[in-house]
């Protein structure tokens, strides 16, 4: 794994040329090393910096181990990968699942009608209320509201400082007011705010707004607001939405390549989670044509624009469905018959049914039909789970036990990545540097890079398997790991895990330079 991934490296066209007369270490060895870094779990860049400067013993493996030529201080390497460009390691990730392809350990991963399920979510890897780059999302620390009301007169609402009024007094068009800190109400022209005379484009009634475009009119009004004050205190972030594939019966799950919610060059608006998952859906649609994925997401998913986005891609879909989020929907199957169906498992759990096929997701896409189903979920002592889902798969009693646990798969999104990520070593939560461009994308991309080869080799490695075994647990193998890392010299692999297997004893590591 580890050559696979320094060889897709080599590929990457370095962005800085060398200068005449000075010794640059190449791109290739300043993301192996980087990598390193997070797959041997080192819980900072400068603990890594200082472990290769000082200890003989961890020149000599970072170079047998990960084929690096030249080590590079902390302080380069920050500045060649704050110069890269995030989508060069794309194939890498793409190099590696057509590993996993053609191995076929993925085939034990089908579910439901010969699909994958595909899990999707989204994270933060970076916060800061100082620290920040070009890229970084920004969240205005103020509190600002923005109300969309059916009433004529802004006299006839509780007034509120900080807050936009959205009306249509006649019922013949919109009008907006801005209430500022002294309750001073000012009107502002529809037409200076982008987007907004397009979202309202011959709607005269405040019902004739669907939910999405109240959120995009909401989105707009902030993003307006912050631009004539950008003073205000202010926090900067990066997020990522992340995608794997899972199954309900395994541990080891396979991650995509994160879409990054950022803003790009010249964009003053920020990035979301919906327009991520777009990009990583249609880029996972593009580069994997005839992987045939059922998308499984929490309620946030279960609106019209995403799932006819997911049903354009041929991509099936079970996402979680909340009454508070969709009234019109549960209102209707309380007004239609349903299906229940009950039945027992061995472990003695009572799983309990009600669903329905064919009913509308919402009042505003009335013709878009889902497929719904309510589940309950009683153990032996008593104890009850509530979950919902709406989904494009036809639900029959034969399926639904099936359709449930795929649903449910979609905590192993949060658990197995994001929990271990920020609790099994990775650090996932510590700043390993920012940078002005690209740094903190980087290396969140490198470090999910090394949890995605851990996952190949839980899935695939024997030698990995019985170390781990051995050791009991992933922290008590990462740090036998690093011990003997830096500790005796390694030639290869086998010989690690080896020392790990059998002990170092038998193995006969050197604790010194014996060459």
């Amino acid at each position: 794994m580890i050559t696979v991934v320094r060889k897709e490296f080599q590929k990457i066209k370095s962005p800085r040329d060398a200068a005449p007369g000075k010794n640059v270490i190449s791109l290739t060895d300043c993301l192996m090393s980087a990598f390193a870094m997070f797959n041997l779990k080192y819980p900072s860049l400068l603990q890594f910096d200082r472990s290769h400067r000082l200890d003989p013993q961890v020149q000599h493996n970072l170079g047998t181990l990960y084929g690096i030529e030249q080590i590079p201080s902390d302080t380069y390497m920050r500045e060649r990968l704050d110069e890269g460009a995030p989508s060069t390691l794309r194939k890498v990730y793409k190099r590696l699942f057509a590993f996993l392809q053609r191995g076929k350990s993925l085939e034990s991963y089908r579910y439901l009608n010969g699909r994958y399920l595909l899990a999707g979510d989204g994270t933060g890897f970076f916060a800061s209320n100082v620290i920040h780059c070009d890229q970084c999302c920004i969240k205005h620390d103020h509190k600002l509201s923005v109300v969309l009301t059916t009433k004529q007169s802004i006299t006839d609402l509780s007034l509120k400082a900080r807050s936009y009024i959205l009306a249509n007094p006649l019922r013949t068009y919109f009008a907006l007011w801005y209430i500022d800190d002294h309750k001073k109400i000012t009107l502002i022209p529809i037409k200076d705010i982008d987007s907004l005379p397009t979202l309202l484009h011959d709607k005269k009634m405040y019902k004739e707004l669907s939910k999405e475009v109240k959120a995009e009119i909401e989105l707009a009004i902030k993003s307006y607001h912050y631009a004539r004050f950008p003073d205000e205190k202010v926090s900067y972030y990066h997020n990522m939405y992340c995608a794997a594939i899972v199954h309900p019966d395994k541990k080891v799950v396979i991650p995509f390549v994160p879409e990054l919610i950022m803003k790009e060059d010249g964009d003053t608006k920020n990035d979301c989670e919906r327009n991520a998952s777009k990009r990583l859906y249609r880029d996972l649609k593009r580069e994997h044509p005839h992987l045939k994925v059922i998308v499984v997401e929490d309620s946030l998913a279960s609106n019209y624009p995403h799932l006819n986005e997911l049903k354009n891609l041929d991509m099936q879909f079970i996402t979680g469905a909340k009454e508070g989020d969709h009234k019109a929907l549960f209102k209707w199957l309380n007004e239609h018959e349903c299906i229940t169906y009950e039945h027992k498992t061995e472990d003695g759990v009572t799983h309990s049914y009600r669903y329905i096929n064919g009913a509308p997701l919402n009042t505003s896409h009335y013709d878009f039909k889902v497929n719904f189903m309510e589940y309950w979920e009683t153990n032996k002592k008593g104890g009850k789970q509530h979950f919902s889902w709406v989904t494009d798969i036809t639900i029959t009693n034969n399926n639904a036990y099936d359709i449930m646990r795929g649903g449910r798969a979609n905590w192993k999104i949060e658990n197995p990545i994001f929990n271990t990520l920020k609790n099994l070593n990775y650090h996932f939560g510590h700043n390993f540097g920012h940078g002005y461009k690209n740094l903190s994308t980087m290396l969140a991309l490198l470090m999910m890079l090394a949890f995605f080869v851990d996952q190949v080799q839980e899935l695939c490695c024997n030698m990995f398997q019985k170390a781990l075994k051995m050791r009991q647990s992933k922290i008590g193998l990462w740090d036998k790991m690093k011990r003997l890392f830096s500790e005796y010299f390694v030639d290869n692999w086998n010989d690690l895990f080896n020392a790990i297997i059998h002990g170092q004893e038998k193995i006969k590591l050197n604790p010194i330079n014996t060459s």
